[in-house]
């Protein structure tokens, strides 16, 4: 592999959550200016305007990373009965080169994975139960990988950010490539792309829909994850992505 084939679209993510933060605080900025015209003049307003833009938009970079963990739910990954999937991303980690993240299980018989974070040295990976009791070490490898891709090029960052524009920016959010380019990179970095296809394969059979998902959360989760949301890439059409490789 190229040096860094993920730079692209590492930039993109950025350019995307900044715009997405600046785009839906707009709204409240133009109620603050209308109220200042209203109270006392226009170029009060345009202060109004500007500050209560500036000020939203702070709150919802800050609060999103929060806000975003609490949504996905779960608890720390266990040492000892987690080892198994502790110990693939702690390889992984060194493999793809992005820092150990926090580790959670969430309690769910489905099978999805999400991460999220607004920074690779803050970022969070989320498992369900029932991903880790139906998947091999290679299938659970291939997902891990997929997750921690994600990382490394800030794919989590503008899902992150949508989390605490209230659902505002998920009509503006979508991929800058498929989530098909993140498989491909992930099965690149493990050299074995079956492991992924796979894992995707039974979560096409058994189910990813988690409970409490939302459409401003469905972009942080490896799988669609239901919850009335239709924005990821099919199941099945990136399992023949994979197997083009």
């Amino acid at each position: 592999m190229a040096a860094d084939p993920l730079r692209a679209r590492t930039a993109a993510n950025r350019r995307r959550a900044l715009t997405l933060v600046g785009v839906s605080s707009v709204p409240l900025g133009l109620a603050i200016g209308l109220l200042t015209w209203w109270a006392s003049s226009w170029p009060y307003s345009f202060v109004g305007l500007v500050v209560g833009t500036a000020v939203l938009a702070l709150l919802m970079w800050a609060a999103a990373e929060p806000l975003a963990r609490r949504a996905l739910d779960g608890n720390r990954a266990d040492p000892l009965h987690d080892a198994r999937l502790l110990n693939l991303v702690e390889g992984l980690c060194a493999t793809i080169g992005v820092r150990e993240p926090e580790v959670r299980v969430r309690q769910d018989a489905s099978l999805n994975a999400a991460v999220c974070g607004r920074r690779r040295r803050s970022a969070t990976i989320v498992v369900t139960q029932g991903l880790l009791d139906e998947l091999d070490r290679l299938e659970l490898e291939g997902v891990v990988a997929q997750l921690l891709t994600r990382v490394r090029c800030y794919d989590m960052l503008p899902a992150t950010v949508t989390v605490a524009t209230l659902g505002i920016g998920a009509t503006l959010l979508s991929p800058p490539e498929p989530v098909t380019a993140m498989d491909r990179a992930a099965a690149n970095f493990t050299r074995y792309p079956p492991a992924l296809v796979s894992a995707l394969e039974k979560v096409e059979a058994k189910g990813s829909e988690v409970k409490g998902a939302s459409r401003a959360t469905a972009q942080l989760w490896f799988a669609e994850p239901g919850g009335g949301t239709r924005v990821l890439t099919p199941v099945k059409d990136r399992i023949e992505a994979l197997r083009e490789l």
